[in-house]
């Protein structure tokens, strides 16, 4: 497969097309756990990003979340949500997604808003971050597979 948006352009796609699935409850919840998330810690992370990665990895990832963002905001749509945190978070989701196996702890961060109803994505690559999955009280339990 191509480098199309970054390091993990499988698991960018996988995401993208998951993100039509969510139901009007996942997204409001997204969005409040987004709200919740420092923008300190946001900021932190994204600056951890940008370390971690070239100029081009840079650009094809942003092609990604622009992307994503495109499909976050089709879905709130036709749930008839307009909250604007929602597409942050899945921007930010994408980011992280992107570049899981250089950032960190910093993945946790972005992460966990659309991890708590696609807990699926919580885990990156667990042999080389150590970390594993994100606490219970970040995930929560929306039963998504």
């Amino acid at each position: 497969m191509s480098v199309v948006f970054g390091p993990n352009t499988r698991r960018v796609l996988q995401f993208l097309t998951n993100i039509e699935d969510l139901s009007p409850q996942e997204i409001d919840r997204v969005a409040g756990l987004w709200r919740r998330t420092s923008s300190q810690t946001r900021a932190e992370a994204w600056a951890e990003i940008r370390r971690t990665t070239t100029d081009e990895e840079c650009y094809r990832i942003l092609v990604g979340a622009s992307l994503a963002r495109r499909a976050a905001l089709d879905t709130a749509q036709s749930h008839h949500r307009h909250d604007w945190a929602f597409w942050a978070a899945v921007w930010d989701a994408v980011m992280a997604i992107a570049v899981c196996d250089r950032i960190g702890g910093h993945y946790a961060v972005l992460i966990a808003p659309v991890a708590s109803v696609m807990p699926h994505l919580s885990v990156c690559r667990q042999d080389q971050l150590g970390i594993g999955h994100l606490p219970d009280a970040v995930v929560g339990r929306s039963g998504r597979p």
